[in-house]
């Protein structure tokens, strides 16, 4: 037994973390989070959780599809929201004080927007690079069969694991939750929380079946 592998080290400390958008374009100047939720973990426990629905220097514009699949509410945006520059110290010390920084396509989309975020505040996003554990990218090397080997990059094999597409190859966190028989509320999600809450499920699966 490798007992250095994280799924024995309850000291580690990990900030999952979603958005929801006006679209899917990974440019923020053309597509504006409304909605970011954190979950803090330290080893299995969940110690702290935020919730925010943001406001910009423009108006949203998020599309109808868009808002569709994640029910979003121009009435209830607006009374909830707080200006990005409010709560972006929070959200920057909590990526930046954890040990990994976990979520589902975060190398194929949210890490973009992350990116875009830090340079808007005058910050270095590249840092957090080294911590990122993109459970979509672990979930498709474990189904393609090509498995993590240490003596390499992890992050390097997430991003080659990311662009990984086989036809039938199920990844979502919805197919890779109920496949797995993870209990969840799958009817609420795409709403930030609800997706991390199950991301978070999904990590504590997906740990046992990699070498890291």
């Amino acid at each position: 037994m490798n007992e250095h592998l994280l799924r024995f080290d309850n000291d580690k400390t990990y900030t999952f973390i979603d958005c929801e958008t006006e679209n899917l374009c990974l440019n923020s100047f053309h597509n504006l989070p409304w909605q970011i939720a954190m979950i803090k973990v330290k080893g299995e426990q969940v110690i702290d959780t935020k919730n925010y629905y943001v406001s910009w220097d423009r108006e949203l514009h998020v599309s109808k599809e868009a808002a569709r699949i994640t029910r979003f509410n121009t009435k209830t945006h607006r009374e909830k929201s707080v200006p990005f520059d409010k709560m972006f110290p929070t959200m920057k010390d909590w990526l930046e004080s954890s040990d990994y920084i976990v979520g589902h396509n975060l190398l194929g989309f949210d890490i973009y927007l992350i990116r875009d975020f830090y340079k808007k505040m005058g910050e270095d996003y590249k840092p957090l690079m080294p911590k990122i554990l993109d459970t979509l990218a672990i979930a498709r090397g474990l189904k393609s069969g090509e498995l993590y080997k240490n003596n390499k990059s992890f992050l390097e094999y997430q991003y080659k694991m990311i662009n990984y597409i086989r036809k039938g190859m199920k990844t979502s966190l919805s197919a890779l939750g109920k496949e797995n028989e993870i209990e969840h509320d799958y009817a609420n999600l795409h709403d930030a929380l609800v997706d991390l809450e199950l991301n978070l499920k999904v990590w504590n699966y997906l740990k046992w079946k990699v070498e890291i």
